[in-house]
């Protein structure tokens, strides 16, 4: 009885079929990793769709005024995570929490580290968030923009105007001012809420949204706008101008974030 052959790979079979491993995984790691992000980010931009439908039900209760980044305190000692806009939209929402964020409130891709990149971007706003850093609570993997009785900037393409739409519910003798959907020029293009960070650091209460967020997802964000729906911006959100015209000059803005302007 004759015995049975034996095979064996020998080294250079080997180190082939590991080398051909190694490339494969090297093209379809990126390529996971990139599948992966898309999931997240569109499991952000349902949270996002989520609170749009609650800025216009809090809209409704509320006389079309803008649900506001914080209000003034029914009583004494009233917590400070009913007041802010994240617990002022929780009636509608009815999912998750803050400080430290979950269910809607918390972004699949949230990482503040993210936020600080894009704020020290050369287009962004560089050495603004070193003063807070690092964030020593989280409330919220989003923020939303405050108010601004008057337009900032002077319409150039340089130093466009804007002009936030959001709302401090305050009386005004206290420095507050309320927001009014009817005020709102272009409420589909007008951002309310986004992709940011709603924190606590260096004593105090930041809210970061704009040009800050433009790393987020792949280089882009998800935003809230003022007719309810939402949607993912490239980039620098802050970088989208659009103009008109004001006493025979052509004067630019930033599309997004100006409600005044038309």
């Amino acid at each position: 009885m004759q015995n049975a052959r034996r095979f064996a790979f020998t080294l250079i079979e080997l180190l082939v079929v590991i080398a051909i491993i190694a490339i494969l995984a090297a093209i379809l790691f990126p390529v996971f990793a990139q599948a992966r992000e898309k999931a997240r980010a569109a499991g952000c931009l349902s949270n996002c769709k989520q609170m749009g439908t609650a800025v216009l039900m809090y809209a409704q209760d509320y006389d079309d005024a803008i649900v506001p980044w914080l209000r003034r305190a029914n009583y004494s000692g009233e917590p400070r995570a009913q007041r802010l806009w994240t617990g002022l939209l929780q009636p509608y929402v009815k999912n998750g929490g803050t400080n430290p964020p979950s269910g809607v409130f918390a972004c699949p891709s949230g990482n503040p580290e993210s936020i600080k990149k894009g704020a020290d971007a050369p287009d962004c706003y560089p050495g603004e968030l070193d003063a807070y850093w690092p964030p020593l609570e989280v409330w919220s993997h989003y923020a939303i923009t405050f108010q601004m009785a008057e337009r900032a900037g002077s319409g150039t393409q340089q130093d466009p105007y804007y002009q936030y739409a959001g709302s401090l519910a305050y009386p005004p003798d206290m420095g507050g001012l309320t927001r009014y959907m009817p005020e709102v020029k272009r409420p589909a293009e007008t951002v309310l809420i986004g992709d940011g960070i709603t924190m606590v650091g260096g004593g105090y209460f930041v809210i970061v949204l704009g040009c800050e967020s433009a790393y987020v997802h792949q280089d882009g964000a998800n935003y809230v706008f003022l007719d309810g729906h939402a949607k993912r911006i490239a980039r620098n959100s802050e970088r989208y101008l659009s103009s008109t015209v004001e006493n025979g000059q052509t004067v630019y803005y930033k599309t997004y974030y100006t409600f005044s302007m038309e």
